[in-house]
């Protein structure tokens, strides 16, 4: 058995488990169930069950399963064979082994832009509905 020294200030979300929220882990966040909702944690785990649709935090990601949203890697983001991932992902450093999956836009850099602001939409103009 695992020293219980260990597992605080982690979490397991075991397979079949489906949780709603926003999550903060101090330590590591191993998932393997279904989390919709926002996590940030140290270091996140998912496993091959495992999906999260929400916004994801963290200084280490290694996915095995499913993120959907937006990704956040401070430090290094992993992604397994088995792994998939789709929305806006942001890393400092990633790792895609083959048959890992990603689908979205990739920004190199841990943090995302502090805000999205029409200034750098002047080619995006209107165009004519028509009527």
């Amino acid at each position: 058995m695992a020293n219980p020294a260990d597992s605080l200030e982690s979490v397991v979300i075991g397979d079949g488990v489906v949780v709603k929220g926003a999550f903060t882990v101090p330590s590591k966040a191993v998932i393997n169930g279904v989390i919709e909702g926002d996590l940030t944690a140290e270091e996140v785990l998912i496993g091959t069950t495992g999906r999260i649709t929400g916004r994801v935090s963290a200084k280490m990601i290694d996915v095995r399963g499913q993120l959907h949203h937006t990704i956040v890697s401070e430090k290094s983001l992993i992604v397994r064979a088995t792994g998939k991932i789709v929305g806006k992902i942001h890393y400092a450093e990633i790792e895609i082994e083959k048959g890992g999956e990603i689908e979205g836009a990739l920004h190199q850099g841990s943090e995302p832009p502090a805000s999205t602001t029409t200034t750098a939409a002047p080619h995006q103009q209107a165009k004519p509905s028509g009527t």
